[in-house]
């Protein structure tokens, strides 16, 4: 597996999976349309919402993307990237928040973009990768480091269950 195949599947999401963590410390999955540069995933969603609240109090997230379903012929071998990442707004003050929302209206409808940016409640947050890893089937599971590059292939030993027998 190449870096360059890790980001050829990631190209074809307009959205990502995320775990983040409630208050309590209680794991929450949610969804969230992205835009990316470089290494970053940046997400404009709503503090109204819990994962938003999420992530203005803790400064770590889980990614996840999945290769879809009705394309994977084998379950136990689907085709997925998880990224461990660190957590940062992106203030409406800040240069860099026009720059993305201009890449978030490149990508998706841009009225709506406008009208959301606009809203009090909807937060602009960075992404950073601090590592991950990819598995691309059975046998194929690598090592991602924070940029995203394959460092190494993950092996195993695979033990037979036992039985009451």
């Amino acid at each position: 597996m190449t870096t360059l195949e890790v980001n050829t599947f990631l190209e074809q999401f307009q959205t990502l999976m995320m775990a983040s963590l409630t208050p309590e410390g209680e794991v929450h999955a949610s969804t969230a349309p992205f835009v990316r540069q470089e290494n970053d995933f940046y997400i404009l969603i709503s503090t109204i919402a819990q994962h938003g609240r999420n992530l203005l109090l803790s400064p770590k997230v889980s990614l996840f993307f999945a290769e879809d379903e009705a394309k994977t012929l084998q379950p136990f071998a689907r085709k997925r990237i998880t990224i461990e990442a660190s957590v940062s707004e992106i203030l409406r003050e800040e240069g860099m928040f026009e720059a993305i929302i201009t890449l978030f209206k490149e990508k998706f409808d841009s009225d709506l973009i406008n009208s959301l940016s606009g809203m009090g409640d909807f937060h602009l947050f960075k992404l950073s990768t601090v590592s991950g890893s990819a598995v691309m089937g059975f046998g194929k599971a690598y090592r991602l480091n924070e940029k995203l590059e394959v460092m190494k292939q993950i092996v195993g030993h695979h033990q037979k269950g036992h039985g009451n027998g």
